[in-house]
């Protein structure tokens, strides 16, 4: 590309990219928003489980609306951004630390599935809503602790995160005295890997459960295909930060192309908390295609009626939800 060419609306790569993070920011906030909406609007919907899905879509619309549609978006057709460095630091740093807290609900949402299986008489005792609200809290206190003391550190190492029209992705600052190790792979696999082992153990007791008790019955079927696709659907969410992290860590080193940056970089990420979002939609029981073609038999034979559910996980079985 001639040194020549504006990085802007004029380039051709810049007008799309800028297209695609408008619209897919776009339905993401959405989608999250709706999931805030059901739980403020329903008090049937504010259980443990549908509180964490609540601060996990709080985090999720604030990355999108700020960072991805606030910096990258403008940034990115009009070639400059009219706010000043340290404040475009500031605002990527906590999307950041928002999106590693996010990272650390994928345990909370696991132990309280286990404990909900394994425990269920102590579920609402160690599981319980304030319990609940009181671990989130923890959880992001310490990521905003975290950014509080890594943005002063930087203030007054004059060391600004910004985002590359060269790259089309956000970047630390190359000044010697800003570099700093980056071990957010290691840490979001490992939890993945504990996610992965605790809702595994879930999962197999849930099947030996009800195969056990009511194997031969629709009614066991049913529940055991229910129970299956919360599995996925948790799965789906969780392996999307491993995959985002996996992009930005090791695969945005196969090529050095701006369109490659922009995919590896910003495009994983952001459609990472929309999808999210839609995951959370698409798997509610009146919401998603799945159910009509999972559950049909189960709906037309009992006649049940369903409430408008939306939820990282959804209720637990009948053994201590």
């Amino acid at each position: 590309m001639s040194n020549s060419t504006a990085l802007d609306y004029q380039d051709s790569l810049n007008l799309t990219v800028g297209c695609l993070l408008l619209v897919i920011g776009t339905f993401g906030i959405v989608c999250n928003s709706l999931i805030l909406y059901i739980f403020f609007n329903e008090k049937t919907e504010r259980t443990s489980f549908n509180l964490i899905c609540v601060l996990r879509s709080f985090s999720n619309i604030y990355i999108l609306l700020t960072t991805f549609i606030g910096i990258f978006f403008p940034k990115t057709i009009l070639g400059y951004l009219p706010i000043p460095p340290f404040l475009e630091s500031t605002i990527i740093h906590i999307s950041l630390t928002l999106y590693l807290g996010n990272e650390y609900q994928i345990i909370l949402v696991a132990i309280n599935r286990f404990i909900a299986l394994f425990f269920p008489r102590y579920y609402n005792m160690i599981c319980g809503i304030k319990t609940t609200l009181g671990l989130l809290t923890s959880i992001y206190t310490f990521r905003i602790i975290v950014v509080i003391f890594e943005t002063i550190d930087k203030f007054e190492k004059q060391c600004n995160t910004f985002f590359s029209l060269e790259m089309l992705a956000f970047k630390y600052d190359e000044k010697h005295k800003c570099q700093f190790k980056d071990n957010i792979l290691t840490v979001v696999t490992i939890t993945f890997l504990m996610m992965t082992i605790i809702n595994g153990t879930t999962l197999i007791k849930i099947i030996t459960f009800y195969r056990s008790n009511q194997s031969e019955t629709l009614e066991s079927k049913s529940r055991i295909r229910r129970n299956v696709l919360l599995f996925l659907q948790t799965g789906l969410q969780d392996s999307l930060y491993l995959i985002d992290l996996l992009f930005m860590m090791k695969l945005s080193q196969l090529s050095d192309t701006r369109v490659w940056s922009f995919i590896s970089g910003t495009f994983v990420w952001q459609c990472l908390h929309s999808i999210d979002g839609f995951i959370m939609i698409m798997f509610n029981e009146r919401l998603t295609l799945l159910k009509k073609k999972l559950f049909q038999s189960t709906l037309s034979t009992h006649h049940v009626t369903h409430k408008l559910t939306v939820s990282v996980v959804q209720s637990m079985p009948d053994v201590g939800s």
